[in-house]
């Protein structure tokens, strides 16, 4: 009986779960049952999921933003997952095309704009930096890519799906499914078996990728991911299934894999991806796959064709761009990549023959075949021609400056220098819009070769040495076109931008604002002189509100308003345009910190700390510092450690850290910190940290050593020469003291100067001030004692008359003498007591006027006694 009531009110056990466990399980849920769901709620700057009617919503709250939510209840390797993902309906809607660009060779392969959102699955994730990852699109296509220690690697890129089912799906009943006649949704399913992976779109198989750098188990997670031209989405995961048993597993990959028919069209999209990703191999063999089912299309012999030219197979090349050619007579692709294989393979005759045979029309119309009928005529000797040929080129693709350079050199070697150096310098120009520094270098040396004069030369070639960091040499040549009268821009912007960082804020200054007047509407000139106007501390809000009128989408032109409000005491402003320009550049970490500091100024500093936390280096860095900033060292200290945790030899890092440390006095951390910082480089900042940790130790010859050694790496450092002033007013050393005064006054920092010699003035000497007007006497420190005094001649009333006996202030003639008592003696204004020379100090001012006063008789006198005559 009792035994049955225990059984029968007996609390039921709830199984615990193991994160870490790998199961065999089913499970499926859509989100109607929370306790099924097994994803959280979580909320972040950048992005947020919730729980609907609908399903599980991740909504990304900015561009260029790849998020995820992390499904960490059981970890899985080889599985079949299916998951039902739907995109907002307008941008289901949006329709974009698909670019072609002429190849190396004079192919063209597709160049896929993906769309502007995409969703999918990380599995097998290990870590935040660890993970294989499923994405597709709003538009239908699809990429797997396997992330290692934070490093993509492209397992398919983006890949066209068929967005519908068809009759070759698996699906028998198409009208059921929730993405039939739906664009916005999509059914993506995968197959995870061992290194081999399956992914099927819509009921639609779409490839089968092997690949071995992930091989252990790892949670799954639900992600997305906003592209440059979507600000804001929300991407609903409306249902998710697991199949993780063995048996289900090995029986879907044989079905979609081995069973059942897989679309010609199928293997003909998974050889073009192949391809683009060099591939090729594994591209011919789906072509050949396709082939099986179907005859070959013009354009599966046509990416045949490129795929043996890419390796070098001319002949199977050639076979199969004949056989396009054939179906196609008149098709310009086929023609150009004919053209080419004759090209690559040095057979000029042929190449010759062929150009003969074809239209003219045609040869013009073509940028490639202009290229290759220009490298022809170059090969027969016809400069002049072949010049004309690679014009001709250039007029059709205006962007590529290898056309315009080819066109230059047979302009030199047909002796006609002038338009050669016009070409080049059109070259040298598109070079340097399409960073392509290497060629602009060859175009430069033959500019100089053929026009060594030429009065554009400097400028070109000061952009160019710019571009590639030669900053010494770029200043030169910059500064000799500027000496030339440039009326290039670009030119006085550099210069500006070289003077700046040289120190030369006025003259920087100046070259960003002859910059502007050349060309008042390019916003980025406006941008680079308001911030040298705010970093010089003058007034930039009517510069910086003209390059917000300019280029309103610049995220650093709304971060350098809101710096110019926080200055000015602006915080709510300050918000706004920081806020605008973290929309724009939401992953750039300066604007990060500039937000925090701004909301650090409003009090909601704990409120932005979360969004330092993480794995960067960097961020913890910053937040550490904006700890400081709010006077919390402590607080400061443990984001410092977890930053050097991560970066333990950044030289930065090591000393923000043991300057904490000496914040809160905790001399022999600091200590080991900066030794350990001096170990991988020096600065004037670790030179001055030591001086002080010496200064806090009582040790002030060794911080005298380091500040001199500081001093000779950084000469005319004022703030090493500061700090040495303190050294050397500390231990008594005023002469030497004194010559730093000189020495900072010498380099122009006279307000540092100014205060060096007022803190000479305190060391050295003793304040003596009159109570009543404020008069200033000093006295040296070292005075001996004062003996009686005994005046022979009235003092000035600029000297003290005394001191008062009560109240130990002193007071000077002037004033003394309003307060004259009776009896003829001075008395103190506030006590009514007769002042009295108790003050050695006073004492030793008198007796020194009285000595400069008494100087001039003595020597009267001793004339008068020389010469024998009395004095009147």
């Amino acid at each position: 009986m009792f035994e049955f009531l225990k059984r029968l009110f007996r609390k039921k056990t709830v199984a615990l779960i193991d994160p870490e466990e790998i199961v065999e399980e089913f499970w499926l849920t859509d989100f109607t049952k929370l306790n099924n769901a097994r994803f959280k709620e979580e909320s972040a700057d950048s992005h947020k999921t919730s729980f609907t009617d609908n399903g599980y919503v991740l909504q990304l709250n900015r561009r260029s933003v790849f998020a995820w939510a992390v499904n960490s209840q059981y970890r899985y390797r080889d599985f079949v997952l299916e998951a039902l993902i739907e995109f907002p309906k307008e941008q289901a809607d949006v329709k974009n095309e698909i670019a072609e660009n002429g190849t190396a060779n004079g192919s063209t392969a597709p160049k896929i704009n993906a769309g502007k959102v995409s969703s999918g699955i990380l599995f097998r994730y290990i870590s935040e930096s660890t993970f294989y990852s499923v994405q597709i699109s709003d538009r239908g296509l699809i990429r797997f890519d396997a992330v290692m220690n934070g490093t993509p690697l492209p397992i398919l890129g983006w890949t066209e799906t068929t967005q519908s089912g068809s009759e070759e799906s698996g699906s028998n009943d198409l009208a059921s499914v929730p993405y039939s006649g739906n664009t916005s949704v999509f059914s993506l399913r995968i197959i995870a078996r061992n290194t081999s992976f399956t992914l099927i779109v819509n009921d639609n198989w779409v490839a089968e990728c092997s690949d071995e750098t992930i091989q252990a188990a790892g949670n799954i997670a639900f992600s997305g991911q906003t592209w440059e031209h979507c600000r804001k989405t929300a991407i609903t995961l409306r249902a998710i299934s697991i199949d993780s048993t063995p048996l289900e597993v090995e029986t879907l990959y044989t079905r979609w894999n081995q069973y059942l028919p897989i679309p010609t069209e199928a293997y003909r999209r998974l050889a073009e991806t192949w391809y683009a990703m060099g591939r090729h191999v594994p591209a011919f063999l789906e072509l050949r796959k396709a082939w099986k089912h179907q005859e070959p299309t013009f354009e599966d012999l046509l990416l045949a064709g490129r795929l043996h030219l890419a390796q070098r197979l001319y002949p199977e090349a050639e076979n199969y761009f004949t056989k396009a050619l054939a179906l196609v007579p008149d098709s310009l692709q086929a023609h150009a990549e004919i053209a080419s294989l004759y090209y690559l393979q040095n057979r000029w005759s042929d190449l010759n023959q062929y150009f003969l045979d074809l239209p003219r029309e045609q040869i013009d119309n073509s940028a490639f075949l202009s290229n290759l009928n220009g490298h022809l005529l170059s090969w027969k000797g016809e400069h002049t021609a072949a010049a004309q040929s690679y014009h001709q080129a250039g007029c059709t693709n205006p962007d590529q400056g290898i056309f315009f350079f080819n066109e230059g050199k047979e302009w030199h070697l047909a002796k006609d220098n002038t338009q050669a150096a016009i070409s080049l310098k059109q070259a040298a120009r598109l070079f340097l819009q399409n960073d392509e520094y290497d060629d602009l270098e060859h175009c430069l040396s033959l500019l100089r070769d053929t026009c060594p004069d030429d009065p554009d030369l400097p400028a070109l070639t000061g952009k160019f040495l710019y571009g590639i960091g030669s900053i010494e040499e770029a200043t030169e040549q910059l500064a000799l076109a500027v000496t030339n009268g440039t009326n290039d821009s670009a030119v006085w912007y550099l210069q500006g931008m070289i003077l700046e960082t040289q120190g030369e804020g006025e003259k920087a200054r100046e070259a960003l604002e002859k910059a502007v007047s050349l060309e008042p509407d390019y916003g980025l000139y406006r941008y680079r002189l308001a911030e040298i106007l705010f970093n010089a501390g003058e007034t930039c809000t009517q510069e910086v509100q003209t390059a917000l009128e300019k280029d309103p989408e610049n995220g650093w032109v709304h971060n350098l308003v809101a710096l110019n409000a926080l200055r000015a005491g602006n915080f709510e402003e300050a918000r706004t345009s920081i806020t605008i320009a973290r929309k724009l550049l939401p992953h750039e970490l300066q604007i990060l910190i500039n937000f925090a500091e701004v909301e650090r100024n409003l009090g909601n500093l704990d409120a932005i700390l979360p969004l330092f936390s993480g794995e960067d280096p960097e961020a913890l860095h910053a937040a550490a510092n904006l700890l400081v900033e709010e006077g919390r060292p402590d607080e400061a200290d443990s984001w410092y450690r977890t930053a050097l945790h991560r970066r333990p030899f950044d030289p930065n890092l090591l000393t923000d850290c043991a300057a904490n440390c000496l914040e809160r006095d905790l001399i022999n951390e600091a200590d080991d910190l900066l030794s350990r910082a001096f170990d991988i480089t020096t600065s004037e900042r670790m030179y001055q940290l030591i001086a002080v940790l010496a200064g806090k130790k009582g040790e002030f010859a060794r911080a005298e050593v380091a500040l001199l050694q500081g001093l000779k790496e950084f000469p005319d450092n004022p703030v090493l020469l500061y700090e040495l002033s303190g050294v050397y007013l500390v231990s008594r050393k005023l002469e030497k003291a004194a010559e730093i005064v000189a020495h900072l006054e010498k380099i122009g920092e006279m307000e540092r100067a100014t205060s060096v010699r007022e803190e000479l003035l305190e060391t050295g000497t003793n304040r003596i001030t009159c109570i009543s007007c404020g008069r200033i006497w000093r006295v040296p420190k070292d005075i001996p004692a004062q003996g009686s005094l005994r005046l022979q001649a009235e003092p000035p009333d600029d000297l003290p008359a005394g001191t008062c006996p009560s109240c130990r202030e002193t007071i000077c003639i002037g004033c003394a003498k309003e307060q004259l008592g009776e009896d003829g003696r001075f008395s103190c204004k506030r006590c009514a007591i007769p002042l009295k020379l108790i003050d050695q100090n006073v004492i030793w001012l008198l007796n020194k006027w009285h000595q400069e006063v008494l100087q001039p008789s003595v020597s009267k006198e001793s004339e008068s006694k020389s010469t024998g005559h009395t004095p009147l």
